[in-house]
């Protein structure tokens, strides 16, 4: 049987060769398992960097969130205490405007023109001499308009 042994023979080939083929396949499986086990690793790592930047930039934007917070109340307070001391100088005016009613004082600027120095009598350094006392104290009436000038600027 001729036909017999090179059937058996050609079988016996196949299988050799396909067992070389196999071989071939499980060491090149192998190798991929290999290299899926090192990128397996450099992804771990990866999300493990990964995951650390994220936990910063939580903390970072926690951190930003407090201070913009503490701004805005530092804004909030700002305000309120603007709004105080407009409140304040209103009444600081009203309070000078009723003196200066009472005591029948004009509330005028005196038009100084640009540049122009004022003229001493006696020492440009000396102070001049002020009467506080007395029924005639009727204050310096030519400067009683700039203080509440000064007030409504704000």
């Amino acid at each position: 049987d001729i036909e017999h042994r090179d059937r058996c023979e050609n079988a016996d080939g196949k299988n050799t060769n396909d067992m070389e083929d196999l071989n071939h396949a499980i060491d090149k499986s192998g190798k991929t398992i290999e290299h899926l086990g090192n990128e397996e690793e450099r992804l771990l790592d990866d999300i493990e960097v990964l995951e650390a930047e994220i936990k910063k930039t939580k903390e970072d934007m926690d951190e930003a969130l407090a201070l913009r917070n503490n701004e805005v109340a530092e804004f909030r307070q700002a305000m309120k205490d603007d709004t105080d001391a407009i409140a304040l100088l209103q009444q600081a005016m009203a309070a000078l405007r009723h003196f200066f009613d009472k005591n029948n004082i004009k509330l005028e600027l005196l038009a100084t023109k640009a540049g122009q120095e004022p003229e001493y009598s006696v020492d440009r350094d000396k102070a001049p001499e002020t009467s506080w006392s007395g029924p005639n104290y009727t204050g310096r009436k030519e400067e009683s308009g700039g203080i509440v000038a000064i007030l409504e600027m704000c």
